[in-house]
C-alpha cells in the first residue's frame, strides 16, 4: 500500500474535505457568522492544529467566533456564560475554550478545572486560583501577549503586501486567534 507524506489533517485540508469527528463531538473551530477572512484557510488550519493537539494530549481546546456578546441576562454573573458554554461543549473540566465577541472586539477564555494547574503553572485548584485573582491575571497576560503577537504578525503582512492590496482587516482576527491558540497549547502542554 502506498504511503503518503501528509498527516490526515493536512491531507483533509489539501483535498478540501470536512474534518470527521466522533458523533456529537463539537468542531474545534466554529465561525457561524463568518468573521474569519474567506480568502485564507484560517478555520481549516486552526481546526487541524487543535485536532492534532487533542490527539497528542487528550485535551480539547475549542475556539468560537461570535458576532454578538451574550445578553445582559446571560452575562449578569461573572463567568456564568462561559461556564455554561464550556459545560455544553465538554471543556468545563478539562481543556480550554476561547470565544471572540466581534461587537466588543473581546476575547474570553475558559480553562477547564482540571487543566488550571497547567495553565497557571503551579499546583492548586481552579477555585483557589480564581479567588486569589491569579487565574484572571494569567488570562489577561495571555490575552495581552497574544493580541500583541497577532498585531505584529498583521503589521508584517501589511508591510509585505503589494501596493494597493492590503490584507483584509479580518486577517488580524485570524492571526490573533492563531497566537491565542498557540499560547493556550503551550501552557497546557507544559504540564
Amino acid at each position: 500500500m502506498p504511503r503518503f507524506p501528509f498527516r490526515l489533517p493536512a491531507l483533509v485540508m489539501l483535498l478540501g474535505l470536512p474534518m470527521l469527528r466522533a458523533a456529537g463531538s463539537p468542531a474545534h473551530v466554529d465561525d457561524p457568522d463568518g468573521l474569519l477572512p474567506p480568502d485564507a484557510p484560517s478555520a481549516p488550519s486552526l481546526e487541524a492544529k487543535l485536532t492534532g493537539f487533542e490527539r497528542a494530549s487528550g485535551l480539547k481546546v475549542l475556539v468560537r467566533f461570535q458576532a454578538k456578546s451574550p445578553s445582559a441576562e446571560e452575562d449578569k454573573v461573572d463567568g456564568a456564560y462561559m461556564h455554561a458554554l464550556a459545560t455544553r461543549l465538554g471543556t468545563v473540566r478539562r481543556g480550554a475554550l476561547a470565544v471572540y465577541f466581534a461587537d466588543e472586539d473581546d476575547w474570553r477564555v475558559w480553562i477547564g478545572d482540571e487543566s488550571t494547574p497547567g495553565f497557571v503553572g503551579q499546583p492548586g485548584t481552579a477555585e483557589a486560583f480564581t479567588k486569589s485573582g491569579l487565574m484572571h491575571a494569567k488570562k489577561e497576560a495571555l490575552l495581552t501577549a497574544t493580541r500583541a503577537a497577532g498585531d505584529a504578525r498583521f503589521a508584517a503582512l501589511q508591510k509585505a503586501a503589494p501596493p494597493g492590496h492590503p490584507p483584509a482587516p479580518a486577517r488580524r482576527l485570524a492571526l490573533e486567534a492563531d497566537a491565542l491558540l498557540d499560547g493556550l497549547i503551550g501552557k497546557l502542554s507544559a504540564h
